[in-house]
């Protein structure tokens, strides 16, 4: 235990020094902060500057105007704790911009009419998310263009990205509970999510009036026997996990989907259950 510990501690001072090593000690100058802005993203002008030099808490901001777009953003140098399993092991320089999130903004606007056209076309909303652009369809109908859309979408941003910036990846979605899929416009593949699967095979297979509800992290021994889990994950230490969909028939009583693979099964495709007074009863469809 205590050659662990040793080991442990040793490994904690070799990442703190790797850490301070390679880390600035100190905040950025004006200077510095402008050749940054430029080179990360393209010529601009200097409209105003602040600094607070004050040891650990020193803080350097400047104001830039971007040549390309107009665009008035800052750029700011500070200095953050560096933490190792919750304790503070000193302090390093941090750089950052608002320049994308504004940048964002930037295109919406300059390709708004066009955007607003094909959220018409495909009946659906959207809006930049965490780095990606969120298309929000009005159902699982117009979701079944969910590529096709996203597409159209990254070929109208690329006419306005003067500084190809504009996100990659397109999550698409119905309403704000169902996960449709992905699409990345690098490599212009789509995904479609294994929520959106299970969902759909559900209203084709079982219900066409079902509604989805929820889902959650669920035991697949909470739906199968003793006897169905070894036969189905054979060789698994641990209990299988995967996730639970709820939905509610046309009847109006509730029942769960759930997909074998997603717990780790190489077969028995998706299986649907109702939450009994003796545990889940599968359906027989």
């Amino acid at each position: 235990m205590r050659k662990q510990s040793l080991i442990r501690v040793t490994a904690l001072f070799m990442l703190l020094a790797i850490v301070l090593a390679t880390c600035g000690c100190s905040v950025k100058t004006r200077r510095q902060l402008m050749q940054y802005a430029r080179d990360k993203y393209g010529d601009a002008t200097l409209i105003g500057a602040h600094q607070n030099l004050k040891g650990n808490e020193s803080v350097v901001t400047v104001r830039m105007q971007d040549k390309d777009t107009g665009i008035e953003y800052t750029v700011t140098s500070e200095m953050v704790p560096v933490t190792v399993d919750g304790g503070n092991m000193g302090y390093t320089e941090h750089t950052s911009s608002d320049f994308e999130l504004l940048y964002y903004d930037y295109l919406i606007a300059q390709a708004k009419d066009e955007l607003d056209a094909l959220a018409d076309k495909y009946s659906l909303t959207y809006e930049f998310q965490q780095g990606m652009l969120e298309l929000k369809f009005n159902d699982r109908e117009a979701s079944g263009k969910a590529k096709e859309a996203s597409e159209e979408f990254e070929k109208v941003l690329g006419e306005y990205d003067v500084k190809n910036l504009r996100p990659n990846i397109y999550y698409c979605s119905v309403g704000d509970t169902i996960n449709v899929g992905y699409y990345d416009a690098e490599t212009r593949e789509y995904s479609m999510s294994n929520d959106y699967s299970v969902i759909d095979y559900v209203l084709t297979n079982y219900d066409s009036e079902a509604v989805y509800l929820d889902s959650m992290t669920a035991y697949i021994n909470q739906f199968l026997s003793n006897q169905e889990v070894k036969g189905f994950f054979q060789g698994q230490s641990s209990d299988p996990m995967g996730t639970a969909y709820y939905f509610k028939d046309k009847n109006g009583d509730i029942f769960v989907a759930i997909d074998m693979e997603e717990f780790g099964a190489n077969s028995s495709g998706i299986r649907l259950f109702r939450d009994t007074a003796s545990g889940m009863d599968e359906i027989d469809y």
